[in-house]
């Protein structure tokens, strides 16, 4: 099965991956989803928010919290 990574942090998009089914019938590894992010366009990064379980677009800079 084909799941979607994000930084935990910020929830940024980091790119895909497989996972074997098997191995995560009850729930994916922290920092993935099966969720794909939409479609995006330069200057736009994905954005999953895991208290809603979707992706959102953003063109802020997003930037490391200290």
């Amino acid at each position: 099965m084909k799941i979607y990574l994000f930084n935990m942090e910020n929830g940024v998009y980091l790119g895909e991956d497989f996972a074997d089914e098997a191995a995560f019938s009850a729930e994916l590894p922290p920092g993935a989803t099966s969720i794909a992010p939409p479609p995006f366009q330069r200057r736009e990064v994905p954005v999953f928010l895991p208290d809603e379980n979707r992706w959102e677009l953003t063109s802020r800079m997003l930037t490391r919290r200290s």
